[in-house]
């Protein structure tokens, strides 16, 4: 099992509006501001760092909820956090709209709170999207074109996540997502000119990601797919089988409920993942 050392998932035809369980914070949230210094916080273990991003664009939850929900990224430092520590970086994007960016449930329940940074992101839709209709191929589901206009977003909270949290072990990050967050996931891939490859040890499909196209940026890397459903499972597999054919090491997890999901009775394979092959 990996502890930190001082020195050292599925086709894109479903759309994924299943709502996950967010688990309540063992800390108090604090709200720093965007322009905040780690010197002017606490890194405490167990504290959760909400950081807002006020002069961002609306989210995909603004725009597709039609609510003024300003753009923000949450931080949760885990149980064993310590400044002379290594810890990695976990960054799980959730499905449908991606919500408000507080949604830390799933990263937390699959650390089970220790030994990662988890980090909960908001998506963006590209500037053509309207709800309820298609403009220009730009649908519900992410695509390129999302993922070229959130790169720079993403980008400015990597970046702050960085300064808040200088210890994150450089060698060790995560990137993944349920559904939609899958999605945005690939298309941060293919729209970042190779960067998100560069600054990410590990991807993690759940649900989704089918739209892939440069699967060689994963040549190298611990790569996970998840499944859900045996309809589904057949593209899932392909999936994988194409990471692999890349250069990736590629891992299935397969846990049928019948259902688009990222079932809790997968947690347990996908914890071993965590702790094992994306450690290497």
């Amino acid at each position: 099992m990996f502890s930190p050392s001082p020195t050292r998932v599925v086709a894109s035809v479903f759309l994924g509006l299943l709502a996950l369980s967010v688990s309540a914070d063992s800390a108090a949230p604090t709200t720093a501001p965007a322009s905040s210094t780690n010197a002017s916080l606490q890194l405490l273990p167990g504290r959760t760092l909400t950081i807002p991003f006020a002069e961002m664009p609306p989210t995909f939850y603004a725009v597709e909820q039609k609510k003024d929900v300003k753009a923000q990224m949450t931080v949760f430092l885990p149980s064993n956090y310590e400044p002379g520590g290594r810890f990695p970086l976990l960054i799980f994007l959730n499905g449908g709209d991606g919500g408000v960016g507080n949604e830390l449930g799933v990263a937390r329940s699959l650390s089970q709170g220790k030994d990662f940074v988890c980090v909960s992101m908001p998506l963006f839709k590209a500037a053509a999207y309207k709800p309820g209709q298609t403009n220009a191929g730009i649908g519900y589901v992410m695509v390129a074109e999302d993922g070229r206009r959130m790169w720079p977003f993403f980008k400015t909270m990597l970046a702050k996540v960085e300064e808040l949290v200088p210890n994150i072990d450089p060698g060790h990050r995560i990137l993944g997502g349920f559904s939609n967050g899958a999605h945005a996931t690939a298309a941060l891939l293919d729209e970042s000119d190779g960067e998100i490859a560069r600054r990410f040890s590990a991807f993690m499909f759940v649900e989704g990601g089918g739209k892939l196209k440069h699967y060689e940026l994963l040549k190298g890397k611990p790569f996970l797919m998840v499944s859900s459903n045996s309809k589904s499972f057949p593209r899932a597999q392909q999936i994988r089988d194409a990471a692999k054919a890349a250069g990736a090491k590629g891992t299935m997890v397969f846990e049928d409920v019948s259902k688009h999901d990222f079932p809790v009775a997968a947690y347990p394979a996908v914890r071993e993942w965590l702790r094992g092959p994306a450690m290497e």
